[in-house]
Parts: structure tokens; sequence; C-alpha cells
């Protein structure tokens, strides 16, 4: 596995044991830190992965170079290449087609019920106003076009952030014309507790949620669903 995403989630229906290696960033769960390393997503050491000899590679689009999965591919090895999810939807298909190519269709049909079942039966945030800062210096957030965009849908709440792009940089001033009632600040590499304060000096009622990266920059069905319920609480 190249992708944080895929090793978590591979261990999530239960075919942990077929890995034989992963990257430097997979760490969730805590047994795959374990398994061989095989360098970062990003340059991923190709003579170790060959003298693994694996039945298959798995990337993501999003994650790894095409480069880098073409030339495994030239080297007679097989690999699937999954593509971004844009939305839950996408999550469950990706995580199902997984699910089939580990041996484990079943238990992947489980989850994604399960995840589905655990969605708020409610829109508790309908109509309110959410920023999701993924970036302090420079600000970028999370636009209607992103990911992190679904879980602010499925709860009824608003993007505050129109742009083409997924995650664009923004300034200051547009965040304070459009007052937020949520304020969503991951946990990427910049100080939470100090963007936390930055924004209290204009927004004294918003509400403050830390989120984990993985939530959006890796989701597993599960972490996704639990990311929308942190959400919808924060409307209650």
């Amino acid at each position: 596995s190249l992708s944080p995403q895929i090793t978590e989630s591979i261990y999530l229906v239960g075919a942990g044991e077929k890995l034989v290696g992963v990257t430097d960033f997979c760490k969730r769960p805590t047994e795959a830190r374990k398994k061989e390393k095989m360098g970062t997503p990003l340059r991923p050491d190709i003579e170790k992965i060959v003298s693994m000899r694996p039945d298959i590679v798995f990337g993501t689009r999003e994650g790894n170079s095409p480069l880098v999965m073409s030339r495994l591919e030239r080297l007679n090895i097989k690999i699937h290449y999954f593509n971004r999810p844009k939305t839950f939807a996408d999550l469950m298909d990706n995580f199902l087609t997984l699910s089939k190519m580990v041996g484990k269709e079943e238990r992947g049909r489980q989850i994604i019920k399960i995840a589905r079942g655990g969605l708020p039966k409610t829109e508790s945030g309908k109509g309110q106003k959410v920023l999701w800062q993924v970036g302090a210096d420079p600000l970028v957030a999370a636009s209607n076009n992103s990911f992190a965009n679904d879980i602010i849908l499925l709860v009824g709440g608003s993007n505050i952030i129109e742009s083409e792009l997924p995650y664009p940089r923004i300034n200051a001033e547009e965040v304070v014309l459009k007052v937020p009632k949520v304020i969503v600040l991951t946990d990427m590499g910049y100080n939470v507790k100090s963007e936390e304060e930055r924004w209290k000096r204009y927004f004294d009622k918003a509400q403050f949620i830390i989120m984990d990266a993985y939530s959006v920059g890796s989701p597993t069905p599960i972490t996704f669903v639990d990311a929308v319920n942190r959400l919808a609480d924060s409307f209650r």
C-alpha cells in the first residue's frame, strides 16, 4: 500500500496480514507501523517494492505520482490506482472496490452499512455558515469543491468559501465579511490554538472544532462519519 488511507482501510476490513509493505506515512492503525517501509507516497523505493514481489500495489491519484505507478507496471507489477473521492458516495465506492480486491467484500459491505447508518438523521446545521481552515500561512481553506465540503453538506451547513479550486488561498477580510458560525481547524502543521485566538478577535460567539487531518486527507468510511457527527454536534 502506497497510501495511508488504503492501509487503514485494509486493516479495517480485516486484511492487514496481506500487507507486505507500507509507506513511512502509514501510521494507523498502530499495527501498520510494524510493516516493512517502502519510502514515502511520492518517493517510494521502487527497488524495494520489486524485491518484495507483491501481488498488487495500491495507490491513489492524489497521493502517488503517475510516473512511479507506470514504472511499476513496466516492471510487471500489477497496480490499482484509486481516484480521489470527491463525495461520501465516491469514498464508499472506493472502499467497496478495495474490499473486493482483498477478498473481504462481505466485511466491506457491513462497514459501509454501519457508516451510512451512522450519519446524522437530521440537518442540525441547516443554513449555518462554516469555515474549514486547512492552512495558516498562507491562509488556506476547503472550498465548496473540496471533499471536506461533503461533510458540511451532510449536516445541512453552508461553506463560506466558494472556488473552483478545492483548497484555495483566502484572506482574513473575506472570512470576516461572511461571519462563519463554526470554524473547523485541522491539525495539519499549523498552530491550532493560535488560529483559534486569531478568529476569536472577530467572532466571539463562533464554535471551534479541531479535526484530525486524517478525517479529510485519508478517511475511511468510519472516520469520515465520525467527522460528520462531530460537525453536527457543534450546531446542537
